[in-house]
């Protein structure tokens, strides 16, 4: 794979972008756009209070880019604000009564987990992502989830050529993404 095309595939395969793109679908699928609304805000809120924190402390130089790929600074930039954020989504969601209370800290366990895992060994979070989401999509509409479990792959394959992670890295994501996504589907 080309480095430029792989740049474009981890771009486009970058949790930031799938995540509240696909998980937006499918709770719209789920419950209908009207009522999907304040947990869609409150997934872009996340994700844009995410990003701002993330560009803050790469521009304050206490991350050396905008993946967050050096293992130690995932900590305090990455898992730890994440956790906190869905958290308070949990909470919000709970005290106004809306669905996916349980989804929501479902997800950060998912997230704890990858956090237990890189105090040992890196994890590459757009391999857990895209492939958690393709297990979710493959039991809503079967030929999408084939074509993301397709991309998830192309994901993995391209932080790789990128020299952001490694083999084993991404083969550990794709574990972890696959048996949450199938213990998602199975529990909720």
């Amino acid at each position: 794979m080309h480095p430029r095309l792989a740049a474009i595939i981890s771009t486009v395969g970058s949790p930031f972008v799938l995540f509240p793109v696909i998980a937006s679908y499918l709770t719209i699928q789920e419950i209908g756009v009207r009522q999907s609304m304040p947990a869609i805000l409150a997934l872009l809120a996340v994700f844009a209070v995410l990003g701002v924190f993330i560009l803050l402390r790469m521009k304050r130089g206490a991350i050396s880019n905008l993946d967050v790929s050096d293992r130690t600074q995932r900590t305090r930039n990455v898992y730890l604000p994440s956790l906190g954020l869905i958290g308070l989504v949990a909470l919000y969601f709970w005290w106004t009564k809306q669905p996916f209370v349980l989804e929501t800290l479902y997800v950060g366990g998912l997230l704890a987990v990858c956090f237990a895992i890189n105090t040992v060994k890196k994890i590459s979070l757009h391999t857990v992502v895209a492939t958690y989401l393709s297990a979710l999509l493959l039991f809503h509409h079967l030929g999408w989830g084939v074509a993301m479990f397709l991309a998830a792959a192309l994901i993995a394959w391209s932080r790789v050529v990128l020299g952001r992670h490694t083999r084993t890295e991404v083969l550990l994501g794709w574990v972890v993404g696959s048996a949450f996504g199938l213990g998602h589907a199975w529990l909720f």
